[in-house]
């Protein structure tokens, strides 16, 4: 073997662990949540909603088209036309995924499911952002929370911070938002 090929052999060994490093570092990290609660207590059911709630083509949906929000004012320019869904509209809940974009490193969890919209005469596939993780950041693993605000489907929030380690504690929403 030439020393040409040995660099050759080197510079192409090293271009693909560059090109690797380059796609685990910069995909879009994406976790099931299907079996984590309280995922797990709506996956594979038809859920009624419990309030007015909108959805809408949005142009940045992480996995289904349509997003599904409680109110209209988070579409922003984003979304094209928006749909009301009434009171007693049947969502069937599919799935429940973490996604984790490159660089920004702030993980979404969504509520993946399926709708029938009027306006369109048809079922469209629709994503739920639920869940959040105020305490994103911290290096203790036991302090370490989520929170579950009102979805489509509740008549109030989830009232307890879980933390990772398993206890739950009281969350109180009315002081959350008024802060």
């Amino acid at each position: 073997m030439t020393l040409k090929n040995i660099i050759l052999i080197l510079l192409t060994l090293g271009a693909i662990i560059i090109l690797g490093s380059f796609y685990f570092v910069f995909r879009t990290k994406v976790k099931d949540l299907s079996n984590k609660y309280p995922y797990s207590s709506i996956i594979n059911k038809t859920l009624s909603t419990k309030q007015e709630c909108f959805i809408t083509l949005h142009k940045h949906s992480l996995e289904n088209p349509y997003i599904i929000d409680l109110t209209k004012t988070n579409f922003y320019d984003t979304a094209d036309h928006i749909y009301t869904l009434p009171v007693g509209t049947a969502l069937k809940i599919e799935n429940a995924k973490a996604f984790t974009p490159p660089v920004s490193g702030s993980t979404h969890n969504i509520v993946l499911g399926s709708v029938y919209i009027k306006e369109l005469d048809q079922n469209v596939k629709f994503e739920f952002f639920w869940g959040e993780n105020p305490t994103y950041g911290l290096y203790e693993h036991d302090k370490n929370y989520d929170i579950y605000p009102l979805a489509p489907w509740q008549e109030e929030a989830l009232p307890y911070k879980y933390f990772w380690d398993g206890k739950k504690e009281p969350h109180n929403w009315k002081e959350w938002y008024s802060n």
